[in-house]
């Protein structure tokens, strides 16, 4: 056997700090060598490719390499190097396949520490980004004790992340299917915090019985999330709460909605022995609504939630250029970039959707988008804002058409937007230059990776099967909740199959408890579940501001939503991912390929 200089021996390699025009020579000197030796050359050369970026070159460089022909180390970085070229290209499924392999999985068990590391970070990333994140949690959770101290804040902030997307219900199932302790107790720990969030004295007690049981857990002296602060939320609840709603006028049905969302997790919480404060009800309409926060305060309400419409709510901002007089959760967005301390602004904002679907296409890898909205202010405004994110996250605008919903007629601007109409009138020249029709069909632009549409449901059914009947089926589909009327429609909404929307998880949780509740209870219901869960999060919310004022990414888990304070004093929403199969909505969707068991 040929002896190999130490420069080229594996344990001494670091491809961070290779010399990248060395690769030359290492590609000629593998050329000469027997077969192992040869395989950690093209090994180390793709390494320090990936490195650089070049994804094309690093796979070509290992492309006659065979794993069962290699060493188990070996095997395994060619895996991971593969794995890399996939995720690179954004094919995210086929880079799980390549480190699920058997053989790879059992090679890592004997692996150097180092590549353990690489294979579970990568594998738990791929997971995430598939929306796998119980796999991606478990896969961090595993290399916990191999990092150093330094290191494992960071990864414990990403299986907190990772188990915050997943549902109560979810984690609860899990609970008594693992023999890991660690990932067992972390499992706990998340379910707590999602848990009671409208009984902060009964999550309380969860949290401290856990850390009785759990004494020695990695989480124990750092409780993630703002477990460790909710006693001070006790001290500081408000005892009096005034609800400044439109419960007569236009706007009535909404306001009513909201307030009867309001009472039955107020109801929910007194019935299980929670703690509640009293509450005054006042009717926002046709009202000076400064006059009517006085009125509040005069009251000796210590905490305000409202009022519903944006002009009331600028009216009070105005008032109150420096500070609100109350605690204020308004049940709306305003537009400004200077807000007075004390006003919190909570609403269903469209445009917050559109960001968050920005956000969940870089994700997934996407660069290049195309834009269906329709015609009018509101649809210009939700757009704007998508294309705003998209492009501050370097992403490309390839086009973007409106449409009309008035006229029902939208194959004329699909055509238009996917080139078919200059595809078409290429075969027309064709046609008049040769003589004849060729066997030839229109085809598409290609210079886009998935489509931003914003349409109501009626809209999206129209929509969705021109898109295919337009030889543009294959093309990915990201929608706002707007496209989902937010009850089961399959006949309907087969017309929408494969579409991928995000909505708040009320929407698809229609066995919670207080939803059948209200449904059961008033008849008017199905048209407002939105509003219901507004209602739900503003009463669970008021005990929990100072949660979210205290940072450290801290969330209240809420039935519109993952809820957050930005530095404008406004809720932020995360919502849930779905998408239509087979005419139902499906959470959290995962390939068949990413479904592991723990």
């Amino acid at each position: 056997m040929q002896n190999i200089p130490s420069y080229q021996q594996s344990g001494a390699f670091n491809p961070a700090t290779a010399n990248a025009g060395e690769i030359d020579q290492w590609l000629i000197d593998a050329e000469g060598l027997n077969s192992d030796d040869a395989a950690n050359l093209l090994l180390r050369a793709a390494e320090v490719l990936l490195r650089d970026g070049e994804l094309s070159r690093a796979d070509d460089v290992v492309g006659e390499l065979i794993a069962p022909e290699l060493t188990a180390e070996q095997a395994l970085r060619l895996a991971i190097i593969r794995a890399r070229v996939h995720r690179g290209h954004a094919e995210f499924s086929s880079a799980l396949t390549e480190l699920s392999d058997p053989l790879i999985e059992a090679a890592v068990i004997d692996a150097p520490i180092r590549y353990q590391l690489q294979y579970s970070q990568l594998r738990a990333s791929l997971y995430q980004i598939e929306g796998n994140h119980l796999a991606a949690a478990r896969e961090w959770i595993f290399i916990d004790p191999l990092l150093n101290p330094s290191q494992q804040g960071a990864n414990r902030e990403s299986i907190w992340q990772s188990l915050m997307q997943i549902p109560t219900s979810t984690l609860i199932e899990h609970i008594g299917s693992t023999g890991n302790r660690d990932y067992l107790g972390w499992l706990e720990l998340a379910s707590v915090a999602k848990d009671n969030q409208g009984d902060i004295e009964a999550q309380v007690r969860q949290r401290d019985s856990w850390v009785r049981r759990w004494p020695n857990h990695p989480a124990r002296f750092a409780l993630p999330g703002g477990l460790d602060k909710l006693d001070d939320l006790i001290i500081e609840r408000p005892d009096q709460v005034a609800l400044l709603l439109p419960v007569t006028g236009r706007l009535a049905s909404y306001g009513k909605a909201i307030r009867d969302g309001f009472f039955a997790a107020y109801y929910e919480t007194l019935n299980q022995g929670g703690q509640v404060p009293k509450v005054k009800l006042y009717d926002s309409n046709n009202s000076d609504i400064n006059s009517l926060y006085q009125q509040t305060i005069n009251d000796g309400n210590k905490l305000v939630i409202g009022p519903l419409e944006k002009e009331q709510v600028s009216a009070l901002s105005a008032s109150h250029p420096q500070a609100m007089s109350l605690p204020t959760l308004a049940l709306n967005r305003i537009e400004g970039s200077q807000f007075p301390s004390g006003l919190y602004q909570f609403g269903l904002s469209p445009e917050d959707e559109a960001a968050q679907i920005a956000d969940i296409a870089l994700a997934k890898g996407y660069k290049r988008a195309l834009v269906i909205t329709p015609e009018g202010a509101w649809g210009q405004k939700v757009a704007s804002a998508f294309v705003d994110r998209w492009q501050q996250l370097n992403g490309q605008i390839v086009a973007s058409q409106t449409f009309d919903s008035s006229k029902n007629n939208y194959s004329k601007q699909i055509k238009n937007i996917l080139n078919i109409d200059k595809s078409q009138q290429r075969l027309q020249r064709l046609q008049q230059i040769i003589g004849f029709r060729p066997n030839y069909e229109p085809y598409r632009r290609t210079d886009l990776d998935f489509i931003f549409l914003l349409a109501r449901p009626n809209e999206g059914r129209a929509i969705k099967p021109l898109l295919a009947y337009h030889y543009a089926g294959d093309i990915p589909v990201y929608a706002t909740s707007h496209i989902y009327r937010g009850s089961k429609a399959p006949t309907k909404d087969q017309d929408i199959n494969g579409v991928r929307f995000i909505d708040i998880p009320w929407i698809f949780n229609e066995d919670l408890e207080i939803r059948q509740a209200i449904n059961k209870g008033i008849p008017s219901s199905p048209g407002y579940q939105r509003m219901y869960a507004l209602g739900v999060d503003s009463f669970r919310l008021h005990l929990r501001l100072k949660q979210l004022r205290n940072g450290d990414n801290n969330q209240v888990f809420g039935e519109t939503g993952a809820l957050s304070l930005n530095m404008l004093g406004q809720i932020e929403r995360e919502l849930s991912l779905a998408e239509i199969q087979n005419g139902i909505a499906v959470v959290n969707p995962i390939t068949p390929s990413e479904i592991e068991q723990p």
